[in-house]
């Protein structure tokens, strides 16, 4: 009998143990919290981490994280545009310039922010901890640069030009090394982001898998789906060294390097792992980005989109994502009916169904059970 009582006092001091360890699985802060990387002494390629830096702005980048339930972390890239030429990096601006983020913003609930809404039941993360990384360099956080752009048309008074820190690389990195030292080893990390942040989460998931060899990704890209044009591709881009794994990319960034190559190079590269992209069919911001890089140095017709530019973009996205499907057999895409842009912490994130299925319930699958996960289009996609 002894033995017996002993026995079961053992499996509930144990059990009472795991619970504990679940309520600080992840080893972050229970609450949400500001992490400073000055406060680490972080430098990446001789960098410290830094928002843009553009004229009569902050340069300060933080970024912010709350422990769950669960052993398992989303790292979230926030969007906010893009620059790489002086007209659209200092004269007409095209990308949010300094962090508007702050502590107070965050709380428990989040109401009406998708992913980040924990009152909702039917969240898959509900339960998991969170990694929000604030955007304020104009480069898709892929940038490790400064750049200097020139005034030509003499509109900064004092000077004859200006430097642009396209660090949002150095600022990803900043928040790596952050979880490499302060997190146990998360069993599942799903990296997302919206817009500018959906093109973060895609090049940073190679780093994420390496730092973590033995967590369980996936990598679900919102809104970024690399239609580009004019001299973006051949000239814009350079403006900001953006880094790439050479793992998978011996020879680096070239202007023939499609979103649909980067994808398939990746899901080969990593084929236990599931990647996925959402958009919607004529994404209204992603169709006025193709415009602006068809148009840089006429900014009044920035505005100006055509019913052709508009198809044009939606048939290369489809394109894309048809090709990297058919490539990839750990690939899936969601394209759904209109001209919103971003779902992931949006409210839409719960009543987007226009392909046949709800997104939540997509999303789902893709973490759950892959058996029934499959790409989806909108039959009736037209605005």
């Amino acid at each position: 009998m002894k033995r017996r009582k002993f026995f079961r006092l053992s499996i509930v001091i144990l059990s009472s143990l795991v619970l504990a360890a679940s309520a600080w699985a992840d080893g972050l802060p229970k609450q949400w919290t500001e992490i400073n990387p000055a406060d680490y002494d972080f430098t990446y390629q001789g960098l410290e981490p830094s928002c843009s830096c553009a004229p009569g702005t902050d340069g300060e980048f933080t970024f912010f994280v709350k422990g769950g339930k669960k052993n398992n972390i989303v790292i979230f890239f926030d969007g906010g545009g893009a620059c790489w030429d002086t007209m659209n990096c200092l004269y007409y601006s095209t990308y949010t310039q300094e962090q508007t983020e702050e502590l107070w913003q965050f709380s428990d609930d989040m109401a009406g922010m998708g992913i980040f809404d924990q009152t909702k039941k039917d969240n898959p993360f509900r339960r998991w901890g969170y990694v929000f990384i604030p955007y304020c360099t104009g480069d898709l956080h892929w940038g490790a640069q400064d750049t200097v752009y020139p005034d030509y048309l003499d509109q900064i008074p004092g000077v004859d030009s200006w430097t642009i820190k396209h660090r949002g690389f150095v600022n990803f990195q900043a928040v790596l090394k952050y979880l490499e030292d302060n997190t146990n080893y998360p069993g599942k990390i799903f990296v997302t982001g919206s817009s500018a942040g959906s093109y973060g989460a895609t090049l940073a998931f190679p780093y994420i898998k390496e730092a973590f060899q033995w967590s369980n990704l996936y990598l679900l890209g919102d809104a970024g789906n690399g239609v580009l044009g004019g001299s973006f591709p051949t000239e814009g881009i350079y403006n900001w060294n953006i880094q790439i794994p050479a793992w998978i990319f011996p020879e680096g960034y070239s202007p023939d390097l499609t979103i649909a190559d980067i994808y398939t190079a990746m899901a080969a590269e990593y084929p236990w792992k599931r990647f996925a992209q959402y958009t919607t069919a004529f994404d209204e911001t992603q169709i006025f980005f193709y415009n602006v890089m068809l148009n840089i140095n006429q900014p009044w017709q920035w505005y100006n989109i055509t019913s052709e530019v508009a198809l044009t973009w939606h048939v290369m996205m489809r394109n894309y994502a048809y090709t990297t499907a058919a490539a990839s057999p750990n690939y899936r895409y969601y394209i759904a009916a209109g001209t919103d842009h971003t779902v992931m912490a949006t409210p839409k994130f719960y009543d987007e169904d226009t392909a046949g299925l709800s997104f939540t319930e997509w999303v789902k699958r893709m973490i759950k059970t892959p058996n029934r996960w499959e790409s989806l289009e909108c039959e009736a996609c037209l605005p």
